[in-house]
């Protein structure tokens, strides 16, 4: 079955000609747009052309290709100042502990909510 993690990525859309540059395979491009893609794309995110992947109960192991697409690509992304606050990177593991967080793109709206819940 393997541990679980719920993700959001969000792209500003001045760094996404820079996102795409790290798709550069059609293998990669079906794996993050295709019809079969595990993410949910908002290629609009708060109405300015921004983009917004998320998605639930994904296997987030960096020997996917997807995924170390995109580690590769906000490590890119964060070894220069201007464009660290290009992106958001959120994920939440299956344990309360295993939480991260990377990119200062704050204006995003992305973060971690916690709370007790009583019932179902």
């Amino acid at each position: 079955m393997g541990y679980r993690s719920d993700v959001a990525i969000a792209i500003h859309k001045d760094l996404q000609g820079e996102f795409l540059t790290f798709l550069n395979t059609t293998e990669l491009m079906a794996h993050i747009f295709g019809d079969m893609s595990d993410f949910h794309l908002d290629k609009d995110y708060q109405g300015d052309g921004h983009w917004l992947f998320t998605v639930d109960s994904v296997k987030w192991y960096s020997s996917y290709i997807d995924v170390e697409m995109f580690e590769k690509f906000f490590n890119a992304m964060d070894e220069k100042e201007e464009t660290q606050n290009g992106y958001r990177f959120v994920r939440i593991g299956e344990q309360n502990d295993d939480v991260v967080e990377r990119g200062d793109w704050y204006g995003s709206d992305i973060h971690v909510k916690r709370e007790i819940q009583v019932g179902y």
